[in-house]
């Protein structure tokens, strides 16, 4: 049996600066049907502008039998966690895949 040691490391939570900042999407409740992805660099105002618009435009032009009304806001805001100091290499067998955590 082997023993592992383990110490404390103060980490740091922020935006991450390899991704977009926000994200705004809007989807219809009724069929899944989700907005476009919005340009990255549209505010977040913008996006939810755009959004909002995307929800009428669906409800009257796409579905004029007035069935689609009810929508989900999904805001998605990316972090990246970072250690306050080094913590040395990733013990083999654990490494950190793209995309998982």
């Amino acid at each position: 049996m082997s023993r592992s040691r383990y110490r404390y490391v103060e980490m740091r939570l922020g935006p991450d600066p390899e991704a977009d900042a926000y994200l705004v999407r809007a989807t219809c409740v009724t069929c899944g049907e989700q907005s476009s992805e919005p340009e990255p660099s549209e505010s977040i105002t913008g996006q939810h502008r755009l959004a909002q618009r995307w929800c009428t435009s669906h409800a009257a032009r796409d579905h004029p039998d007035g069935r689609h009304v009810r929508y989900a806001a999904t805001v998605t805001l990316r972090w990246l966690v970072t250690p306050a100091e080094d913590i040395g290499p990733v013990a083999p067998g654990r490494e950190v895949r793209e995309g998982s955590a």
